[in-house]
């Protein structure tokens, strides 16, 4: 047989899986979480796909303690990203600094979407929360990176601050997934759309209920942080774990104690009492704000007063880490 004649073959690339880029790096991920890799990691090959597989990466790592306690039997993770809570109050009173304290995890699952309160780097805080996907009215996600979800009970949530690559890839898997929930006509009782998760056992902890039934965690309820806060601007963003913000208010509520406690001295003295009223408005314009903004802040989640200890016991929580 001549060379002309010879039979050619040609051999088909492999091609390179999730998995595989795992091995290559020494990465490993639970083998108690069910992980649909080919969806979380949609790039692993070409150009700048590195940095995105190993932020993924990072982000699966510090939540797979928190999914292993709160995941069901048969619920199996889809995706993930991190993105940014956007609220327009706060936006309005805190500039920039919102962005601080509304780090936000998304986990799509087969049935729901979980939500975890993060720093900027990903490390998870304690307010966490879930939306079944039969309680997503409407969702969209615009060209510029914002996600809109339009919930069941009315409730309105904005996200944004999400990478190239996942603003590309979350909308098709979040349809996809809503409607699969759909078809399987699955419908959980809620006590909200958006559920709060205990801080400590990471079950669900009903509308209004600042106790947990399953664990006995305690949280504090708004109104108690805003008092705390009207007391002394930053009282209250200390306890929800808001350190940053906290140091920054703090100047505040020096400031109107100082203008209030001068303004008495000089009253007790027999100073003109219109100067003691002014400082008195002062004092409540000043804290009455802050706490009006941490009535707010403390409405959208849970953040711990005490957790059980592992005899019964509880342990005061002061504050969060930040």
């Amino acid at each position: 047989m001549t060379f002309d004649q010879q039979e050619t073959f040609s051999v088909e690339p492999v091609a390179i899986t999730a998995q595989d880029r795992l091995e290559e790096f020494g990465m490993s991920l639970s083998p108690d979480i069910d992980y649909d890799l080919e969806k979380i990691f949609p790039k692993v090959e070409g150009w700048g796909w590195k940095v995105p597989f190993k932020s993924k990466y990072k982000l699966l790592r510090h939540l797979e303690s928190l999914l292993k306690d709160c995941l069901f039997e048969g619920e199996k993770v889809l995706f993930l990203a991190k993105g940014n809570q956007h609220s327009l109050t706060e936006a309005v009173f805190m500039g920039i600094w919102a962005h601080g304290i509304n780090h936000t995890v998304f986990v799509l699952t087969n049935v729901r979407l979980l939500m975890f309160r993060t720093n900027s780097r990903g490390k998870p805080k304690k307010t966490f929360w879930m939306v079944y996907y039969n309680q997503i009215v409407h969702f969209k996600g615009n060209w510029h990176g914002m996600l809109n979800l339009k919930l069941k009970d009315g409730r309105r949530l904005s996200f944004s601050g999400f990478s190239r690559q996942d603003r590309k890839e979350m909308p098709t898997i979040f349809t996809q997934a809503l409607e699969a929930f759909r078809q399987s006509e699955f419908n959980p009782p809620v006590s909200q759309s958006l559920e709060n998760l205990c801080s400590h056992c990471l079950d669900k902890v009903s509308k209004d209920e600042y106790f947990c039934e399953t664990c006995g965690a305690k949280f504090w309820s708004p109104k108690e942080l805003a008092l705390r806060s009207l007391i002394f601007p930053s009282w209250g963003d200390f306890l929800m774990g808001h350190h940053f913000i906290a140091f920054l208010e703090m100047f505040g509520g020096l400031s109107s104690w100082t203008f209030l406690l001068v303004r008495l001295s000089g009253f007790l003295t027999g100073a003109d009492p219109t100067e003691m009223v002014s400082a008195i408005l002062f004092f409540l314009i000043v804290n009455g704000s802050d706490a009006m903004l941490t009535y707010h802040i403390a409405r959208k989640g849970l953040h711990p007063k005490s957790l059980p200890a592992e005899r019964g016991e509880s342990i005061t929580i002061e504050s969060q880490p930040g």
